[in-house]
This record gives C-alpha cells, structure tokens and sequence, in this order.
C-alpha cells in the first residue's frame, strides 16, 4: 500500500527500472525480440534491489477506430496481469502512453503536436486531445480500483524533432497534462487520489525548466514529474564514443560530471524544494565492449548524482544484449538472469546510497 504524498513515495524508493521494448512495441510484446514477460522476470528485477518498476505501453494497435478508440480488453487484461506481476514482487508500478506519441512511428503514432502535413493547428489539438481523453478514460476506469502502488504516467516524450521546440508546443504539452488528471480524477475510486506522473516537452530537462507549468490538482501532493536524459548522446546511447567523464580521453560533448549536478541542482530548486517530487524516468547507458568501466563509472555516477538531490532514477532495460547502440539489456527476459551484475550493483548500492558521487573514482585512462 502507497500512503502519504507523491514525495513520501519517492523519497521510499530506492532505485527503477524499465521495462522497456515489451509492452510498448506496437504489434505485440514479442514483436520486438523480447520473450513473453514472466513473474519470475519482474521477481529478479526485485531481488536484485530494485523496488519500482516503468512499464512502458503503446496502444495503437489495441484500439478500434474512432470515434470511440475502443482498447481491447485482452490487451488491457495483459497490461494488467504484468502490473500484478510487480505487485507480486513487491514493487511500485507505473503505467504510460508510450510510443503513441513517437515520433515517426507510422500507423502507431496520433499524440502528436503537428498534423499530417507538419502544421501546428487548433484542429489537430483538439483531435488530439479528444483521443487522449478516451484512451485515458479507459484505461484509468480499467484500473480505477487498483491499489495505489499503481502509478499513471500521461505520455512519453512528446516532440517535433530534437531541436530549440516551438513555442507554441510547450503550452500544448501543459495542456494534455491537464487533460490527464483531469480525466483521471474523474474516473473516481482509487483514481480520485493515485499518485499521477507528468511530462515536460520531450521528457528534456532543459526544456521542461523553461517551459513546464504544473497542472492543478483536485487533491495536493500527489503528482510526480518525469524527466529523461541520456546525454551526451554519442556516449550514452550511440556508442560511437567510448568513454566519459572528466578524465575521458574522448569527447563529452560537454556533458560530464558537473553537468549532471547542475542539471540536477536546478530540478531540485525549481519543482523538489517547492513540493513536486522529480523521477529521471529514463537514463542509461549502452553496452559496449571494452568501455565497461567507463558505463559503470557513467551509470553509478548518473545515478548517485540523481539519488542526492531526492530525483528517483529508472534505468532503461531493452532487453539488448549485444554490444554497440541501443544495447540497454540488464537481465536475461526469458530467465532473468543478470547480464551485467556488476554494472546493476554499483547502481543499487548508488541507489541506497552506499556509495555517493565523492567515492566514485572515474576509470584511470592511462590503462
């Protein structure tokens, strides 16, 4: 059972993860060569040390036409079950509108900020958010007497491209937030008072500082904000670069050590110390050969620097396990076995604080 305020849930809260490239691939949740989920998955997730759990969910293909955009039960009934799973483990979970707001995503992508021919216009927003508030309607009446250890999250990262956004789209990206509580607290029952989780314009922090405006809310304290960072980009995600941090002998594109403390510092004084709790719902770093000290260094640094300053850390876990881009896999889907447990220690013990920024030693380059 979650009580008390969204702060006092993430201030209970040791360390997420996300279970990423399952529910949220389009088709299915194998689509994307990922086995079924099992109990026994979200079970070693827990174990491991981790007592909160994303669950990101694309539900374009589950849905009928409008006007009424109807989800099919079974799809609900899944998403459901593997909620039940974390529950079982003992973990707090969060449910979202993932990659129905990706952008590119042909025939899954509607939550968008510009219609079919680019254009930012008051029809597309309307439509928009029309289909925003049935889905959610439906889901939130779905899970209206769930426990409170389920958490909704509104949206993913909602953008156009990953330039200087359009002024007109950080209000339209406020709006859909209030959108969301509104429709969800008035599914009533458990929703009339669930912790609720809130996106600024593409999950950036720079661009949630500058434009982000909490929604109101029928009950205080029980809102969350989301923010996602997977910087610098070539590094982190990309893997064309192999190293990081202060004593890197490559390039950091200016995000190393100090960065992540001021981008965190300036969260923290602008929405934590003025009551609105902060997750970094998205982090990591992909698996590359011959740099794992560099992405254990990365990852344990990334996430104490978060931990600190009372920013509750989900690590992204795609289930890749291979080397290069995009390889994010931290468990085994089908066994659950660890694929990187040294990595997923120095995160835990990051995460409970064991280890804070000032131990953590960067990897020596001259080796």
């Amino acid at each position: 059972m979650v009580s008390g305020t969204a702060a006092d849930l993430v201030a209970s809260l040791t360390l997420g993860w996300n279970l990423g490239n399952a529910l949220d691939a389009p088709e299915d949740e194998t689509a994307w060569g990922n086995p079924r989920i099992t109990p026994e998955l979200l079970q070693s997730v827990a174990d491991a040390g981790f007592d909160a759990v994303r669950i990101p969910v694309t539900w374009s293909k589950h849905m009928s036409e409008g006007p009424d955009f109807t989800i099919d039960p079974a799809w609900l009934n899944r998403v459901e079950e593997v909620v039940g799973y974390a529950r079982d483990a003992g973990m707090v979970a969060i449910i979202n509108i993932h990659h129905d707001g990706a952008e590119g995503f042909d025939a899954v992508e509607w939550l968008t900020l510009t219609d079919a021919d680019g254009n930012t216009t008051d029809a597309n927003n309307a439509a928009v958010r029309d289909r925003f508030v049935k889905v959610w309607t439906q889901i939130a009446a779905h899970f209206a007497d769930h426990e409170h250890d389920l958490l909704f999250e509104g949206m993913n990262e909602i953008h156009v491209g990953y330039g200087k956004p359009d002024p007109r789209h950080l209000p339209i990206v406020n709006e859909l937030n209030q959108a969301f509580i509104d429709t969800v607290r008035a599914s009533g029952q458990r929703n009339a008072d669930r912790v609720l989780v809130v996106p600024g314009y593409n999950t950036s922090i720079d661009h949630t500082l500058a434009g982000f405006v909490p929604p109101d809310d029928t009950v205080p304290g029980r809102l969350i904000l989301s923010v996602h960072n997977y910087d610098p980009y070539l590094f982190a995600l990309r893997a064309e670069v192999k190293s990081w941090g202060q004593g890197s002998p490559d390039t950091d594109q200016g995000s190393q050590e100090a960065a992540f403390d001021r981008k965190f510092d300036r969260l923290k004084a602008k929405f934590i110390d003025h009551g609105l709790p902060v997750i970094l719902g998205e982090y990591g770093c992909t698996n590359v050969e011959g740099a794992e000290d560099y992405r254990r260094y990365y990852v344990a640094y990334v996430t104490a620097s978060a931990k600190e300053r009372g920013i509750l850390p989900f690590i992204w876990d795609n289930g890749g396990q291979g080397t290069g881009a995009e390889q994010f896999g931290l468990f085994d889907r089908a066994t659950g076995e660890q694929f990187q447990p040294e990595l997923i220690e120095a995160m835990v013990d990051a995460g409970k604080g064991q280890t804070t920024t000032n131990d953590l030693v960067a990897p020596d380059v001259s080796e």
